[in-house]
């Protein structure tokens, strides 16, 4: 697997469902609970193939990880520079390899965004069965400085986003004329009935959440210094195409939050957020967090699943015919 951005080439596809019987290379196996099926992932980036030591990651900005449009380094910001690649800092140590990203200063609000449409789906937009994977370092935990950390992880659609290449125009998405997000991190929303002692999730345009009107919500797990893993898993789309989430910190069994989409947009790009600041509460996240191995990945719909096991069914019952 090459974590530079491109799509990963794998041929092993893992399946899992309660109680379904799979037939891998002559071999019987029974597989249980969870009940959805995740094939390989077609991007990964561990943030090992940039040039380090504190380099800018954004690649429409002159630097060593300069790109050009459309090819090599995917990501890219708004006004550059957003991101930094780093070896260790501070005793932090990257969650794997030796490297990892974060942002650039507080004052900035600092995002980058990988082109997914464009990158991984030919120019089109998803429409569900998607599934996020990154891990942020939290540094402050659930101590006084807690509502200095303001950095999330998102999955998340842009209308202004490229479908040709990487960014159009500057490759500033957030003047698009409409948007949705999906986030798992600790958020810079601090109005309501904001919680610095937990993370928070955000699905943008849900009701309920702890500042109205904003999609976000409090979650039940407390805040802690170290690595944490967040897990964006986006279902098929049901009536007017609107989608089940499910939002994963650390436990990837049980969900700290499920809802649906309040929108049928979809979802084209990835987003990592530093040093947030959304005017809500925070005058911007003032401690530098960070990010590592993220991943993106197509969640095969149901009916896929019940096709794969009866093929496989079918295979065994033709094994074991071809033995008498």
């Amino acid at each position: 697997m090459r974590r530079n951005g491109h799509q990963t080439r794998r041929t092993t596809v893992a399946i899992a469902g309660a109680g379904a019987a799979i037939f891998f290379g002559g071999a019987l196996g029974i597989v249980g609970a969870p009940t959805t099926a995740h094939a390989a992932p077609i991007f990964t980036d561990g943030f090992e193939s940039y040039t380090g030591g504190g380099a800018v990651l954004d690649k429409n900005m002159a630097g060593a990880n300069a790109a050009p449009n459309g090819s090599g380094n995917p990501w890219f910001g708004p006004t550059p520079p957003n991101f930094h690649v780093v070896g260790t800092v501070g005793g932090v140590t990257p969650h794997s390899g030796q490297q990892m990203s974060q942002g650039n200063q507080p004052s900035q609000a600092n995002q980058v965004w990988y082109n997914a449409q464009y990158r991984n789906n030919g120019g089109t937009k998803y429409t569900g069965n998607l599934q996020l994977d990154f891990w942020f370092y939290d540094p402050n935990g659930n101590g006084a400085a807690s509502p200095d950390y303001a950095d999330y992880g998102a999955l998340g659609y842009y209308s202004g986003n490229a479908s040709a290449t990487d960014y159009s125009g500057t490759g500033n998405l957030n003047t698009s004329a409409s948007s949705q997000h999906l986030a798992i991190g600790a958020s810079d929303d601090q109005l309501g009935s904001f919680n610095d002692q937990v993370y928070q999730v955000q699905i943008s345009g849900a009701a309920g959440g702890y500042d109205p009107g904003s999609g976000w919500f409090n979650t039940a797990k407390t805040r802690s210094i170290g690595w944490h893993q967040g897990r964006i898993v986006v279902g098929a789309p049901g009536g007017g195409g609107i989608n089940p989430v499910q939002l994963y910190i650390d436990n990837l069994v049980t969900p700290v939050f499920s809802g649906s989409t309040s929108t049928n947009l979809g979802f084209n790009v990835v987003e990592l957020n530093g040093f947030m600041n959304s005017g809500r509460g925070q005058a911007a996240g003032s401690t530098n967090g960070y990010f590592d191995d993220v991943s993106l990945t197509i969640v095969p719909e149901p009916m896929g699943i019940s096709m794969f096991i009866g093929a496989a069914a079918l295979l065994m019952r033709r094994t074991r015919r071809s033995k008498h």
